[in-house]
This record gives C-alpha cells, sequence and structure tokens, in this order.
C-alpha cells in the first residue's frame, strides 16, 4: 500500500514538470495578446511584477530569513549575472512572440541546453564521451546549416535566447540558491537598475493610451506569467530526479514548434524542420545516456 502514495507522488511532479514546460512554450500566445505595447515596456513590467509576486509568495511561505542568511557574495555576483542573462532572453522572448518568431524562439531553447554542457565543459572539464562528443557536433552542424539554408528565420533570436538561457541554466546549476530565492534575487537586481535604463531613449514605462481594460487585466498578470511555471518546476524538481527532468527540456521547444505553426501560421522551410528534428534528436541522446550505460550495465550482468 505505501507505494500507491509514492507513485502518486512521482505521478503529480511529472504532470507539474510538463505542465510548466508547456505553460512557457504557450506563453508567447499571453504576449502576442500585449503586442499593442512595446517589448521593451513589457519587459520592465514583468520585472516589477514577478518581484512583486515572488515577494508575495516568499512572504506567505516565511523564507524571507532563510534567503538573508543564504546569500553570499558569491551568490550576489552570481545572480547579477544571471540577472543580465535572464533581462535579454525575456526581452527577446516577448520581442519574438509579438513579431511572429515563435519557430526561432523554440530553437532557441533546444539549442540552449548544448551551451549549458559546453560551458561545463569548457569551465570545469566536465567528462564528454563519444555519446555527448557526436551529439555536440550534429547540434553544431545543425545551427550551422540553419544559418546557411533557412533564410525565413531571425537567426540573431535563436541565437540570443539559446546563449541566454543555456549560460542562465549554467549559473543557477553553481548557486546554492533554489529558483524561487535564485529570481527573487535576480528581479531585485534588475529592479534597481531599472530606473537608470529608463534613461535610454527606447525604453519607457509609459503604456500606450487608450490601452482597452482587458489587456491592463492581462498585464497585471506578467508576474504569474513567470512565477506559476516556476513553482511548478520547483514542484517538479523536489519530486523527480535529475535524469528525468532532463526530459522535460524537449516539452518546451515542441510546444513552441506546434504554437508557431497552429496559431502564428509561421512558415517553416523543409532545411528548418530537418535540422530542429536533428537537435531534438540529438539532445535525446545526451539526456537518454544514463539510462542506455544502465542498460549496457544491466545487459552485461545477464550475460555473465
Amino acid at each position: 500500500m505505501a507505494a500507491a502514495p509514492k507513485m502518486f507522488s512521482y505521478a503529480a511532479a511529472a504532470a507539474s514538470g510538463v505542465v510548466a514546460n508547456i505553460l512557457l512554450g504557450l506563453s508567447s500566445l499571453y504576449w502576442k495578446e500585449l503586442a499593442a505595447i512595446p517589448a521593451t515596456t513589457l519587459l520592465g513590467y514583468r520585472i516589477i511584477l514577478s518581484l512583486v509576486t515572488l515577494s508575495i509568495v516568499m512572504a506567505s511561505l516565511g523564507r524571507f530569513k532563510a534567503i538573508q542568511r543564504r546569500i553570499t557574495r558569491k551568490n550576489l555576483r552570481i545572480h547579477s549575472a544571471a540577472a543580465a542573462l535572464v533581462v535579454i532572453n525575456w526581452g527577446t522572448f516577448i520581442w519574438a512572440s509579438i513579431h511572429h518568431h515563435v519557430v526561432e524562439s523554440g530553437l532557441g531553447y533546444l539549442v540552449a541546453p548544448f551551451i549549458t554542457i559546453g560551458s561545463g565543459i569548457l569551465f570545469f572539464n566536465d567528462a564528454i564521451n563519444k555519446i555527448r562528443r557526436l551529439s555536440l557536433m550534429t547540434i553544431v552542424a545543425a545551427v550551422l546549416i540553419l544559418i546557411a539554408g533557412s533564410s525565413e528565420l531571425s537567426h540573431w533570436v535563436y541565437l540570443t535566447i539559446g546563449v541566454t538561457w543555456g549560460l542562465y541554466t549554467w549559473l543557477k546549476k553553481i548557486s546554492s540558491l533554489d529558483a524561487f530565492e535564485g529570481l527573487l534575487c535576480e528581479t531585485t537586481v534588475l529592479c534597481v537598475i531599472l530606473p537608470v535604463l529608463m534613461f535610454v531613449p527606447p525604453l519607457t514605462m509609459q503604456l500606450p493610451k487608450p490601452l482597452p481594460v482587458h489587456s491592463m487585466a492581462m498585464l497585471a498578470a506578467a508576474g504569474l506569467v513567470s512565477v506559476v511555471p516556476l513553482w511548478l518546476f520547483a514542484k517538479a524538481a523536489s519530486g523527480l530526479p535529475l535524469s528525468t527532468m532532463g526530459l522535460f527540456q524537449f516539452v518546451l521547444p515542441t510546444t513552441q514548434l506546434i504554437v508557431a505553426l497552429a496559431f502564428y501560421r509561421q512558415s517553416i522551410s523543409i532545411n528548418t524542420m530537418i535540422c530542429f528534428c536533428a537537435i531534438w534528436i540529438a539532445l535525446l541522446a545526451i539526456v537518454s545516456e544514463p539510462f542506455l550505460q544502465r542498460l549496457i550495465l544491466t545487459s552485461k550482468k545477464d550475460c555473465e
């Protein structure tokens, strides 16, 4: 009987991970509905409202004292750098959602794990076996083929999203703060420098007039758009092994591709689709590597 609650808990955690990625993939449609507002203005409101929402969540959970003890100089440096990466990532994603470049944003999140893995190899001399080497070479080749042969894409979008999210994920791995604490630290840093950024001519917090009531109501939910998937991610991470969490990274880019084709009617060439599938399969090989090695070891033991 004890196995039933454990199985239910595992299923709930897995469902949380899947739903979190689907919500992030579908969030393009949310930003599209706010296309009347400039992307930079939406970014400013997303930063402020994310901080407000996170502060309410952290206060309700009584976690402010704990985070004060856990913020070290090292963590502050890490999350200040992460703040710079996440603001570029968020801004690019919002721009892509408004301007119908969702295939590119999906590709960006598909490429991001390559950047994360590459950073680990480069900075921490992480081990790289034949499967990883072949998979990483496949991803590099696919990106080069995309740049050379997919003229319908805005290449800077997926390259920016891929690099910023990949490095952001890597920084989060070397921090001792959890997802909520880290994002709270990052949005605080961004809110501190936001008034300074407002002096840059294209950036403004002024909303266009007249703005419909439903648009104002949707904009007010910008903090929830960031925090709800984060909460679901945290729920999944607490109940699942890291190897299983890795499988969820395919859900977001796949959801983005479906959204791009079904809702945006974005054109996509055969070259782009082939490269998308090649990167998808290469990442699957990397994520499946621990399972494959376990299967090989089990087979060897059975043979003996």
